[in-house]
């Protein structure tokens, strides 16, 4: 069984996936899925998608216009393609030819996608590193503000050793009561 399925954005409204269908039609899908969400939303959080990978079975083909209507990301549509190869359906991208995950060129093809996304992982994480490390060598510290000021948390320490309630502090400090257990608790040097 050849299954289509079409997304269309919330955002453009003139969008009504119909040339989307048309071409799922041509490529041979009987039964067509079509989510009207945000292409930010990984496929993992699209209803239709979801219903029509609960459809399909082992030897069935999951037709789609483009990898872009699909998934959000490089490393989206590779756990989109193992999770439909692991349960044998097969994937074909109307506009992007190559990606036919039923033929051996396709699979090769594929499998290039996830060494490059593997790169890209890398690439990212060393980025990053490098980032946080120049950061630090000009003294910056990373991670949230503290939410109380050094005075701040020396008042709240005050006030509860003057006998003031834990509510009374929050109220005067405009905090929450993890924040004022926090300031209480002796500094870790």
């Amino acid at each position: 069984m050849i299954y289509g399925y079409s997304r269309t954005s919330l955002q453009e409204t003139r969008q009504s996936g119909r040339a989307q269908k048309a071409e799922l039609r041509k490529a041979g899908a009987v039964t067509i899925f079509s989510d009207q969400i945000s292409g930010s939303k990984s496929w993992k959080q699209r209803p239709e998608l979801s219903r029509l990978l609960e459809t399909a079975e082992s030897g069935d083909v999951v037709v789609i216009y483009s990898l872009s209507r699909a998934t959000r990301s490089l490393s989206d549509l590779l756990e989109l393609v193992t999770l439909l190869e692991e349960r044998g359906i097969g994937l074909r991208s109307i506009t992007e030819g190559l990606l036919d995950s039923t033929s051996a060129s396709g699979r090769f093809f594929i499998q290039i996608l996830g060494s490059v996304s593997e790169l890209e992982i890398q690439w990212t994480r060393q980025r990053v590193k490098s980032g946080l490390e120049a950061a630090r060598a000009l003294g910056h510290v990373g991670g949230r503000r503290p939410k109380l000021s050094a005075g701040q948390k020396e008042t709240a320490r005050t006030l509860r050793e003057s006998g003031k309630t834990i509510n009374s502090i929050c109220e005067i400090l405009s905090c929450s009561r993890p924040t004022v257990y926090k300031a209480l608790q002796p500094e870790l040097v």
